[in-house]
Order: C-alpha cells, then sequence, then structure tokens
C-alpha cells in the first residue's frame, strides 16, 4: 500500500497544474482598461492567455495577452499586457480594448513548447512525464543561438525564439527539477521533481548543434554559460530549495 501511494501521490505532484486550454469571459474590467476578473481560480501567478474579442461574427480578434497577478479559490485578477501581441498568424489583430465579457483563453499554445536540459537523459524522462505536449526540437533553439552567435542565451532569446514558434511555455531541467516557464511573463508557473541517473550537462544544454560562438566583433557578450545549473537558475530567478 505504501508503494502504491508512493506513486500515486508522485503522479498527483507532477500533473498538479493543469496546462490545458481554458476558456472563460472578463468581468469587472477596470476603468483604465488594464485588470480585469476571471473566474477560475486557484491559479500560478504568471500563467498567461489572450484576450479574445467575440463581437464580431465571424472573425474572433486577438486583442492582447493577459496575465494572472493574484488568484483565489474561485476567481482570479489579470493584467493586460499590449505590448507584445502574439504572433498567431491564423487570426488577425486589433486595437480595440477589453471590455466585460470578452472571452479569455488560459494557457493559450501551452501545449507548444521546448525542452532545455542539462542532457539527453533528463530530455527524454521529461518527455514521457508530458507525452501530451508537442515539443519542438531543441536543435532549432541551437541553430537559432548559432546564426545570432549567441551561446549564452538571455531571457529575450528565449522569449523572442518562442513567440516566433508560437511556443506558450518552456520546460526548463534545473537541479533536478522540470520548471514550467510561462513564455509571456518568464514566469515559473511550477517545479516538478525530476530525479535522474546522469549527471552531466551540456553547454548552453542538450543539442546535437556544436560550436555556438559569439561574433569575432562581439566584446561585451558571454562566451559561454558556465555551470548549466548555475546559469539557469539565476536566469529564472530560483531561490535555494526551489
Amino acid at each position: 500500500m505504501k508503494i502504491i501511494f508512493t506513486i500515486f501521490a508522485f503522479t498527483i505532484s507532477v500533473f498538479a497544474t493543469n496546462l490545458s486550454e481554458q476558456t472563460t469571459t472578463l468581468s469587472n474590467v477596470n476603468v483604465d482598461k488594464k485588470e480585469a476578473t476571471i473566474s477560475i481560480g486557484k491559479l500560478s501567478i504568471g500563467q498567461s492567455g489572450i484576450i479574445v474579442n467575440t463581437d464580431a461574427k465571424e472573425n474572433k480578434l486577438i486583442i492582447c495577452y493577459a496575465t494572472i497577478v493574484s488568484s483565489e479559490n474561485n476567481s482570479s485578477l489579470v493584467k493586460f499586457n499590449f505590448k507584445e501581441i502574439i504572433e498567431q498568424h491564423a487570426m488577425p489583430t486589433t486595437k480595440l480594448l477589453p471590455k466585460n465579457g470578452d472571452t479569455f483563453v488560459l494557457n493559450h499554445l501551452y501545449k507548444n513548447s521546448m525542452i532545455i536540459a542539462p542532457n539527453f537523459k533528463a530530455l527524454s524522462e521529461t518527455k514521457k512525464l508530458y507525452p501530451n505536449i508537442n515539443f519542438l526540437d531543441t536543435d532549432l533553439f541551437g541553430a537559432y543561438l548559432k546564426i545570432n552567435n549567441t551561446p549564452a542565451p538571455t531571457k529575450e532569446d528565449i522569449l523572442t525564439f518562442a513567440h516566433k514558434n508560437d511556443l506558450g511555455s518552456i520546460f526548463v531541467i534545473v537541479n533536478d527539477k522540470i520548471n514550467i516557464v510561462d513564455s509571456v511573463s518568464f514566469a515559473v508557473i511550477d517545479s516538478i521533481p525530476l530525479t535522474t541517473d546522469d549527471k552531466t550537462s551540456s553547454s548552453p544544454f542538450h543539442t546535437n548543434v556544436e560550436d555556438i560562438k559569439v561574433s569575432t566583433f562581439s566584446f561585451f557578450e558571454l562566451k559561454s554559460i558556465g555551470e548549466y545549473h548555475s546559469y539557469y537558475k539565476k536566469l529564472l530567478g530560483l531561490k535555494d530549495g526551489k
């Protein structure tokens, strides 16, 4: 019974965060059009989604992003983000502002992700835990960094690549944990234990793309990430024990 309970508890912890899209409507949109309330509670700070204006019968228009800034048992407060409209070519964008009754799509594109891992074992084990996530081949990110002469990816590098490839989340393995990162807020929305027997690490992460170097004419870019876990721990703003 103890073994069964341990396996069950581990399964619950692994899938604690619901990464599926959820749809609800906005209410209590404040007068300055910066925040609103949604009727979904118990969410992680930094989870994101899109606001969709549904007035048009034929076309649904994306208005902006929104991220969770606080969450109670049955409701959450979202803050609008107009700076970076999502690169979703199948839906047109607009200059309309959010209003009560507009649609909020939580976890938009979360099913599209990529994995930043120290080694192949960590990468493959993560894929096994999340069979329903479409993980982009990390070699594509490696090639992107090589083309841009960036051996030490910054927050902006990761977010830009994620947006160009319609990735809603990024899975970053640091110190035996899978950190699920929102690709809009760059917040860690969940951390899942991951223990493997391979403790090796690659730079800047596990990829078959080799010789990612800075430009000959660059004097200020990092030439390498240094120690893998320390670099991504600092990049994600992780504290000791998290």
